[in-house]
């Protein structure tokens, strides 16, 4: 795995703007630091490009893992702004968000994020009026053991699968309703789960938000449905389409949201915790 690690002189741009761990996940100031540099707009120029025209992936070791965790937050949100105009996670505003374990979760939270589940392979923001172009994992710690992400292009699910069945494809290119499940307040959206558009196909999936989305709506997922699903969940579980990503601290994974679906391996934590930040945005920088 490629590592880009961000150059000496990009860096103090990074750090001229910190935050405390008690500032709220929707108070991030999404306006990018005002003293940026050449140097950090070089940086900026070369994640985008291999998020617009590389493999759609990248990590990125800041090599600031030895600030505390306010200093690393703080870091990773300078670059992140520097880098996208942020996404709300949800429809209660977060913006930076923790993925760890949690005993108590809270209102509006990820069951998933909060949890040491896995499997479950999705796209991210699917609920959202704005679907992230681009989603961001920040390392603060790893597990005892496990615990990478898993990213698995969706660009090779869907050449596979036009190959190998067709008629499912088309079922996947048609509208469907998506529903968290969490109640009325919950809106239903409707997306294409496999989107044309001018270059490659966009991917929104969430499995489960899907099928309750057809609940919602009156009714249970018709069986062709359920066998694009199914021939699609087996597409993504192929191992030479997996890419597995520890991400270390002091490191970010940035991956182009309309193009993987994500998952995570399972992971131990008996002396150390997986400790995670994410965040969604749309790419600004040129």
């Amino acid at each position: 795995m490629t590592t880009y690690r961000l150059p000496t002189d990009a860096r103090p741009p990074l750090q001229l703007r910190t935050f405390t761990a008690d500032l709220a996940p929707d108070a991030w100031p999404p306006e990018p630091v005002g003293d940026s540099t050449p140097a950090l707009a070089a940086a900026c120029r070369e994640i985008t490009h291999e998020l617009r025209e590389g493999r759609g992936w990248t990590v990125v070791d800041t090599g600031l893992a030895d600030l505390t965790d306010d200093g690393l937050c703080s870091a990773t949100w300078n670059l992140f702004t520097a880098l996208c105009r942020p996404v709300p996670q949800y429809r209660t505003g977060e913006l930076l968000y923790p993925v760890e374990v949690s005993s108590a979760p809270t209102l509006g939270s990820s069951h998933y994020s909060s949890s040491s589940r896995t499997g479950g392979y999705h796209t991210d923001g699917t609920l959202l009026d704005v679907t992230p172009h681009v989603a961001m994992l920040a390392g603060l710690s790893t597990a005892d053991e496990g615990g990478e992400t898993v990213l698995v292009d969706g660009h090779a699910l869907v050449d596979r699968m036009e190959h190998t069945a067709p008629e499912l494809l088309g079922l996947l290119r048609s509208p469907h309703p998506f529903h968290s499940g969490d109640g009325d307040h919950d809106p239903v959206v409707e997306h294409e789960i496999v989107e044309a558009s001018a270059d490659r196909p966009r991917i929104r999936y969430l499995r489960r938000y899907i099928e309750q989305g057809h609940a919602r709506r009156g009714g249970e997922m018709d069986e062709k449905l359920t066998a694009a699903l199914d021939a699609w969940d087996e597409l993504i579980a192929a191992p030479e389409l997996r890419t597995p990503v520890l991400i270390r601290r002091g490191q970010i994974l940035f991956w182009d949201n309309f193009r993987f679906v994500h998952g995570r391996t399972p992971f131990v934590e008996r002396t150390a915790r997986r400790r995670l930040r994410r965040a969604y945005g749309v790419i600004t920088a040129p």
